[in-house]
């Protein structure tokens, strides 16, 4: 979401498109909005609104399982707990190394790009 021209830019597109349905927590959309407010990255305040209100209108909500302790990052493992009780197919982050695929219970772990060319795909 760095570059309006990235992966990530163009995933938020399939997002918009139908393409692609993502399963979220109220957790993981405060965490969205915390990250991509911090001044090292100078989003606009309406813009972030903009995106999660995309979430919330093109996505599901859910309430995630209870997970102990997978990631290294604890702060990861509420996408974990978001992942694995929708049962998703993919989950797509830029830090791979922080979601062992062995404790999700069968979704694989992409990053932005990679997701891109599974949609490509099957297109």
């Amino acid at each position: 979401m760095i570059s309006s021209a990235g992966n990530e830019a163009v995933l938020l597109m399939a997002i918009a498109q139908g393409l692609v349905i993502p399963c979220f927590s109220a957790e993981v959309l405060v965490e969205y909005s915390e990250v991509l407010l911090r001044p090292r990255f100078g989003f606009p305040v309406n813009e972030v609104d903009a995106l999660t209100d995309m979430f919330r209108s093109r996505g599901q909500c859910l309430d995630p399982v209870e997970v102990t302790r997978i990631s290294p990052d604890p702060d990861d493992d509420k996408f974990i707990a978001c992942a694995v009780a929708a049962r998703v197919e993919f989950l797509a982050t830029g830090n791979k190394r922080h979601f062992p695929e062995d404790q999700l219970a069968g979704t694989k772990v992409v990053n932005a790009g990679e997701l891109l060319g599974i949609i490509a795909r099957q297109l």
